[in-house]
């Protein structure tokens, strides 16, 4: 009986102590978590792009899947631009951190509805919702030099209703 009932408070009681980022005490976060959550509810979520160069470093860098796509705050506002008017309901959810030293690791979510152009495609009216990792590398300042992110492109697509055509072999 004594294990049945421990395992029923440790059943409710431990996902209320390991509540999601998102809705835990800011300040339980580290300056570093603190520095990047600031950085997606501005630039991601409440749309404040002008305040983005307050958690930038001078050089940033974003790379998506290994490849570079972003230098810098102006080429990053005009990125996420992109997703907000492809995605105007678009949120960003960090689901979970991990911090070593320099380096801070967020799996994240995202959620949206593409009611706008998406780079070359045109609006489905489909919902989508991609789950990805990105790892930040901060400086001595706690401000943001490098985003390493990493998510399955295609599988954002095929929600929106695009899909694969094999490649004529003749």
């Amino acid at each position: 009986m004594r294990r049945v009932t421990f395992q029923l408070i440790l059943f409710l009681i431990l996902p209320l102590a390991c509540g999601s980022p998102e809705n835990s005490d800011v300040s339980r976060l580290s300056q570093r978590q603190q520095q990047v959550k600031r950085y997606v509810d501005m630039g991601w979520n409440s749309r404040n792009l002008s305040a983005l160069g307050e958690v930038l470093a001078d050089g940033y860098v974003r790379s998506l899947n290994g490849i570079p796509v972003v230098k810098g705050t102006v080429e990053l506002k005009a990125y996420i631009l992109n997703y907000q008017r492809a995605f105007p309901d678009l949120k960003v959810t960090v689901d979970h951190w991990i911090q070593s030293g320099e380096q801070v690791v967020t799996v994240w979510t995202f959620d949206g509805t593409n009611t706008g152009e998406f780079g070359e495609y045109v609006p489905t009216g489909k919902k989508a919702i991609v789950s990805g990792v990105s790892l930040f590398i901060l400086d001595d300042e706690n401000r943001i030099k490098r985003e390493d992110t990493y998510y399955n492109e295609l599988y954002l697509l095929q929600q929106l209703g695009y899909s694969l055509i094999p490649p004529n072999l003749e």
